[in-house]
């Protein structure tokens, strides 16, 4: 069964629809990039530590190490999917201002309304006709093109009807305290395989645990191991999904103790051991 997410070796892009059915029921980690727009059908998806229902309508864009997960999806469920490798997707990046970006990731799924959901369908159309067209001699140019264009059309509609977006905004943080939960969620990403106290990720903004603490709740209304742990939880179970490493072997590249100690936390924040969730998968 065939992951819409990966793309084959010779190909900077792709385009096309799927039922995302080789996902089951675990959580992938997303090297490259894609934008996907549901055609029918529901399910329901974590995208990093977000909680979303897709429905007919809804758009979502995964920036490169996105955790993805996707549960309960009706039979006939459908995507449309434009996916992208990191480096075309850094050499789009690079022609925005960070800040760009940084309100993509916070508002990266929004249910379209009836005429901007048309226009999106549109959107797809023209740019697999593209992919499909490879004796095109300006194809790849083409597709950067269009891209980029779709992430200008994407900053429009997160911001106008992202309810995550809006909700973020409407906390009334400070550009302060959101620039401080933004380096705080990336540092979590980048040491979460070896790093699991909150005085670490304090001291990596040169802020005490006291006022890291604030800036998460007033983000997020959760405490910060909350954080943590869910995002250690993730990589557990994407390596206990996508790997064949034992158990022992993950406890190592997650510096854990030994193999007890990580099933201890594993069972503790999911409610089964490693081996069972494991067999869940079959």
């Amino acid at each position: 069964m065939e992951n819409p997410l990966i793309l084959p070796l010779t190909e900077p892009f792709a385009v096309g629809t799927s039922d995302f059915a080789f996902f089951g029921t675990g959580t992938v980690h997303c090297d490259d990039g894609a934008i996907l727009f549901c055609l029918a059908g529901s399910a329901e998806t974590t995208v990093d530590q977000y909680d979303w229902t897709i429905r007919r309508h809804t758009i979502i864009l995964l920036l490169p190490g996105t955790l993805l997960r996707l549960d309960r999806r009706t039979d006939d469920f459908r995507m449309a999917y434009c996916r992208f490798t990191k480096e075309l997707f850094m050499e789009i990046a690079g022609r925005f201002d960070p800040a760009f970006f940084r309100i993509l990731r916070e508002g990266s799924i929004s249910d379209l309304p009836e005429p901007i959901a048309e226009g999106m369908k549109f959107w797809f159309q023209i740019v697999e006709y593209t992919y499909r067209d490879r004796g095109n001699l300006f194809r790849n140019i083409i597709i950067r093109n269009r891209l980029q264009n779709l992430f200008l059309e994407a900053y429009d509609k997160m911001q106008r009807f992202s309810t995550r977006y809006q909700e973020h905004r409407a906390t009334g943080l400070s550009t302060h305290q959101s620039e401080l939960f933004r380096r705080f969620i990336a540092l979590v990403k980048e040491h979460c395989f070896r790093e699991r106290g909150v005085p670490f990720y304090a001291d990596k903004l040169c802020i005490s645990t006291r006022y890291l603490a604030a800036v998460v709740r007033n983000t997020t209304h959760e405490p910060v191991k909350a954080h943590i742990d869910r995002a250690v939880v993730l990589e557990i179970k994407s390596l206990l999904q996508s790997t064949d490493l034992s158990v022992q072997e993950i406890a190592y590249r997650l510096h854990f103790p030994d193999q007890s100690y990580l099933g201890r936390y594993f069972k503790k924040h999911t409610g089964q051991s490693p081996s069972a969730f494991r067999k869940s998968l079959e």
